[in-house]
């Protein structure tokens, strides 16, 4: 749908390009996702507590080339990313750190952040 359509509904919008909105229940919840070249992502919106209202999202890259162990010691493929804060400076940019500074998964915690300053 657009995304005028998705605000109508309730729904944020980023960008104006067409929009899926998705209502994501309470307990652990995965969207995963592939583009037209294949490349694969994950969106884990996880509770707190046992069937809790998501309170976190762990986002992973599947298909980067390089890898690291997990804290299991498995290979878990490492990414670039990087964050843009006011005045669209990017306080964090992956693509100037060694390899095993490297993220595997971002955690975006869904808090507020005035309530943690």
């Amino acid at each position: 749908m657009t995304s005028a359509d998705a605000a109508s509904i309730g729904f944020a919008i980023f960008n104006h390009v067409p929009t899926l909105p998705i209502e994501i229940p309470d307990g652990g919840f995965t969207i995963t996702a592939k583009t037209s070249e294949g490349r694969r992502v994950t969106f884990y919106f996880g509770p707190y507590l046992t069937g809790g209202p998501p309170r976190f999202i762990d986002i992973q890259y599947h298909d980067a080339t390089i890898t690291v162990p997990d804290a299991g010691g498995s290979p878990t493929p490492v990414f670039d990313m990087l964050t843009i804060a006011e005045g669209g400076r990017h306080p964090y940019d992956s693509r100037k750190v060694d390899v095993s500074q490297k993220p595997s998964i971002v955690v975006l915690l869904l808090d507020n952040p005035a309530d943690t300053a």
